[in-house]
């Protein structure tokens, strides 16, 4: 004889399964995972900020100014831990574009900005416009940062308000007035 703990409500089961503003709970897994990689993202871009400040004001004290290490700790690890948070970036912009969390210009727009400086300073050598595509990736780990946070938001208005925001059918005058004209 199963016990009541193991015994599941159908209704509670189907609450569960239930979609919230039209998504489901395996599509609202997907986000909350690109969420956490774009926190990863964002913590890798802070963190080259922070290695940039650090090694750059220890690379300007007389006792480390010939130090070659200390100048390619201030150059390149920045670099690379932007470049670390760009696979992120590039996934976090499928899942916003496969769930149509932003607009699909913007996404192109970001994207292929900073996708298009990165592959020309690349290309060309062009090693003093480096900063700018590191610039472009920075933004774009902040800019998912904040469609993420806007997402999970109106989720949360959606749950609190599940009636207030459904669609409503139009009452028979609505559609009497609408096939008059």
């Amino acid at each position: 004889m199963p016990s009541p703990q193991n015994q599941s409500h159908p209704h509670q089961e189907h609450q569960e399964d239930a979609p919230i503003a039209g998504f489901v709970p395996l599509a609202i897994a997907r986000i909350r995972e690109a969420q956490k990689l774009n926190r990863v993202a964002v913590i890798l871009v802070c963190v080259a900020l922070a290695c940039f400040m650090f090694f750059g004001t220890l690379a300007s004290v007389p006792a480390f100014r010939d130090s070659r290490l200390m100048y390619l700790l201030f150059h390149y690890l920045p670099y690379a831990l932007v470049g670390l948070s760009i696979p992120l970036s590039l996934y976090d912009a499928f899942i916003i574009h496969r769930y149509r969390l932003n607009q699909p210009s913007i996404l192109l727009l970001s994207v292929g900005i900073a996708s298009t400086l990165l592959v020309v300073c690349l290309l060309w050598q062009l090693e003093n416009w480096l900063w700018l595509a590191m610039a472009a990736w920075i933004g774009i780990a902040f800019l998912f940062k904040a469609n993420f946070k806007r997402f999970f938001n109106f989720l949360q208005e959606q749950s609190q308000n599940p009636l207030q925001n459904q669609p409503q059918e139009p009452s028979t005058a609505d559609t009497q007035s609408v096939s008059s004209d």
